[in-house]
């Protein structure tokens, strides 16, 4: 009955959004009155149904989300069957007509989200709650990161925060801001709701609508850490750590069985199980496709048309797998569910939970996972808000804070050794943000030790010694770190806004130039490096042509 009633809910939403059909960066519409504040209706079932509609909006974005932030970057590559449109991605040369870069499929959600806040009343008040706050909180989590993508990839965005309902509405100037003006608007909108519970609206299909949305801290952490404010950064993201009890489970790893204290023959692979239906999945884009919506992300990889890089194989590859100072051997273990084999997906399903040494001989490679999260693209998972905490505390002269989250782990024994959290870093802030010391954290492990064995004991392969300088030791971790992220959250969709934020900065800092971000991207590009780097040392081609 229930997912009856669902598709029937999502056959309405679907019919009222082809209205909203959007044109020349925010929308057309082909009359003069499409929808009324009267028409909207004021039943308990009308704030479900523009929900649904939103999130199925949503979905137009998932591709491209994925494509825009992994072609760009060092890890996602095409190959000499790829569609025309992954090709210009992955050589900066997009077109206007682009199917993976429409502007307009990202304002057609902006402009649901503002029809659907300015008529939801969230004042309302029943049994001494204001039923309509979670809600309305949850749609501008889901403008508000809509528009920071809009930003992050063409550079500017127009903003407006009323629904565009007839033609005289299409033909209004909107402002244009940079994401550092946007950043201050949204900052603004968000601050008041970050403490306001989502709801709870059911299912698409089989699909949990609860993951659907955008944590407001996460939403403010992002936005204060691409800003330079590195304090209120961090702040957010412990606090949605805190207050949502979100660790790095040390449950989910892969390691060697092991004989005799040595290293085996035979791994177990749990790693990729954080981030399959686990605790640890904090946001996804869900995309079923049996309403009617397509989802190119799945058969794009089936058909061998988006392949990891031979950087992101390296990089996994040449890490070092510790157990013990007489045990170690190449290869981080995560590797194994971030891709697989062609050969074995299909015909060895026990191949995602174990695998022995010489298994890796067929090619080519599988990304696992797109596979093992079906029509569901994970926009915000644990591992990745523990990585933006370390970029934010590292950049507050915390390097050795940051150093924990990749190698030992923030948890209620690591606190106290001050190896780990010294206490010159812990007497320079406040340790409101920064207290590891509560039970909660007790199963916190380093982000590194999912993959690559005892990291913590490991004092010979990974280790940080503090650098002549403050500045270097920062910089020196903050290298670290990037690298973490390819290795953890590779295939993800943030790459290319990771790598463009760094460079960035030490742009802005006096740090470095844009070779910072040319040098690793352009590197992927066998036999063509010095023609992409030279297009990527101009920062404006970081971004899409609109």
């Amino acid at each position: 009955m229930k997912r009856t009633c669902n598709i029937l809910l999502l056959m309405f939403v679907l019919i009222l959004t082809l209205f909203l059909a959007s044109c020349n960066g925010l929308l057309d519409v082909d009359s003069k009155r499409l929808v009324t504040d009267e028409e909207f209706g004021h039943s308990s079932n009308d704030s479900l149904y523009s929900t649904f509609g939103i999130l199925s909006q949503l979905q137009k974005l998932a591709d491209s989300y994925v494509l825009l932030g992994e072609l760009r970057g060092d890890l996602l590559d095409v190959t000499d069957i790829s569609d025309l449109d992954l090709k210009e991605i992955n050589n900066f040369s997009i077109s206007s007509d682009n199917s993976y870069a429409k502007i307009n499929d990202y304002y057609a959600v902006i402009n649901n989200c503002n029809y659907m806040l300015q008529n939801l009343d969230s004042s309302v008040v029943n049994n001494g709650e204001k039923r309509n706050l979670s809600q309305y909180a949850a749609i501008k989590s889901i403008r508000a990161w809509t528009y920071m993508q809009i930003a992050l990839n063409f550079k500017t965005a127009k903003f407006y925060d009323k629904a565009i309902l007839t033609v005289e509405d299409s033909k209004q100037t909107y402002p244009e801001y940079t994401f550092d003006e946007l950043a201050d608007i949204l900052i603004s909108d968000l601050e008041p709701l970050k403490d306001v519970d989502f709801p709870s609206i059911g299912y698409i299909g089989s699909y949990n609508t609860s993951y659907s949305y955008f944590p407001i801290r996460f939403l403010l952490g992002d936005l204060y850490l691409w800003k330079g404010d590195y304090l209120n950064a961090a702040r957010e993201y412990y606090e949605l750590m805190y207050k949502d009890r979100l660790t790095v489970n040390k449950g989910y790893t892969s390691s060697w069985q092991t004989e005799n204290n040595t290293i085996g023959t035979t791994a177990n692979l749990n790693w990729f199980y954080a981030f399959i239906g686990s605790a640890e999945v904090i946001t996804t884009i869900t995309c079923p496709t049996q309403y009617g919506q397509t989802f190119n992300l799945d058969s794009l990889n089936m058909q061998h048309k988006i392949v990891p890089s031979a950087l992101a194989i390296s990089n996994w590859d040449n890490q070092t797998y510790f157990l013990n100072e007489a045990s170690n051997t190449q290869g981080d273990l995560r590797k194994y569910g971030s891709l697989w084999w062609k050969n074995e997906v299909t015909s060895n399903s026990t191949k995602t939970t174990t695998y022995v040494k010489g298994d890796d001989v067929a090619d080519p490679y599988y990304i696992m996972k797109y596979m093992m999260y079906s029509q569901n693209v994970v926009v915000y998972r644990t591992a990745l808000l523990y990585l933006r905490y370390a970029e934010a505390v590292n950049r507050l002269n915390k390097p050795n804070l940051a150093y924990a989250v990749l190698k030992s782990g923030l948890n209620n024994v690591n606190y106290y050794d001050k190896k780990i959290f010294t206490q010159s870093e812990k007497d320079s802030l406040s340790n409101e943000f920064m207290n590891f010391a509560d039970t909660r954290f007790s199963y916190n492990t380093g982000i590194r030790m999912r993959g690559l064995g005892n990291e913590v004991k490991d004092t010979t392969f990974y280790r940080f010694e503090t650098q002549a300088t403050m500045q270097d030791s920062v910089l020196y971790v903050e290298d670290l770190i990037q690298k973490e992220l390819a290795l953890e959250t590779a295939f993800e969709g943030n790459r290319f806004h990771d790598l463009m934020r760094i460079a960035l900065r030490r742009i802005k800092n006096g740090e470095g130039d844009a070779s910072y971000l040319a040098n690793l991207v352009s590197a992927k590009h066998v036999g063509d490096e010095a023609a992409i780097k030279a297009i990527l040392m101009n920062t404006d081609n970081w971004y899409i042509k609109k």
